[in-house]
């Protein structure tokens, strides 16, 4: 694993993205918050980390959400119709009533079982709505003064990177069971202690390996 990235680099991983790519497809007024993201040109803006960890708390949980599938797309815009379905194909109550479920569970320390309640047949499933992208829900939700709680994010880039750098036995694409999230999170949150970092310091340095890995570098 490559260095480890300081806790400005952290918070300042960022996309570019347009805003007009999401309004129209949530809840009036879900998609407010983008608007107020810093303005790039061409109508676009810049959705860093630390917005996504500042949103459950000054925006709201739907908003969480949002921000997880901007931030996780960027500006590859093609991607937006599919994955955003979510908000699409679930009721506006359930997915607020799903997500304060969940987001009670993990800030009370529950992180696993916040985990495992969001995953499909589970009590706060979301349709289309897969660990890649609720896990992000889960590390925002559990934020406290822009740093992580227990809770970090797990997607196919940092499935990549366990598999080739530590050995995981692991499927690339998931879902991923809970024993593996829970066993991820340990890993990450221990070698953040004995390196002195950030817990989503070390996240993010296996989604950079990942991306390397996937594009064959």
């Amino acid at each position: 694993m490559r260095k480890l990235p300081t806790d400005d680099e952290v918070l300042a991983h960022g996309f570019r993205f347009r805003p007009t790519w999401w309004t129209p497809r949530v809840s009036e007024g879900w998609g407010d918050f983008l608007e107020q993201l810093p303005d790039e040109s061409r109508g676009y803006r810049t959705i860093t980390r630390a917005d996504l960890l500042d949103t459950a708390n000054s925006h709201g949980l739907p908003q969480s959400l949002l921000a997880g599938y901007v931030w996780g797309t960027g500006s590859s815009a093609f991607l937006v119709g599919r994955r955003a379905r979510v908000f699409r194909d679930n009721d506006a109550e359930r997915i607020s009533d799903c997500l304060q479920a969940a987001a009670e569970m993990v800030r009370s320390g529950n992180t696993v079982d916040a985990y495992t309640g969001m995953l499909r047949g589970r009590p706060h499933y979301l349709k289309h709505l897969g660990p890649s992208f609720f896990t992000k829900f889960l590390y925002a939700a559990d934020a406290r003064e822009g740093k992580p709680g227990r809770a970090l994010i797990m997607d196919q880039f940092v499935a990549l990177a366990l598999k080739a750098v530590d050995g995981w036995d692991i499927s690339r694409n998931g879902p991923w069971e809970p024993s593996i999230y829970a066993r991820w999170i340990d890993h990450a949150h221990g070698v953040a202690t004995v390196e002195g970092v950030r817990a989503d310091a070390v996240e993010m340095a296996y989604f950079n390996e990942g991306r390397k890995i996937a594009a064959g570098r």
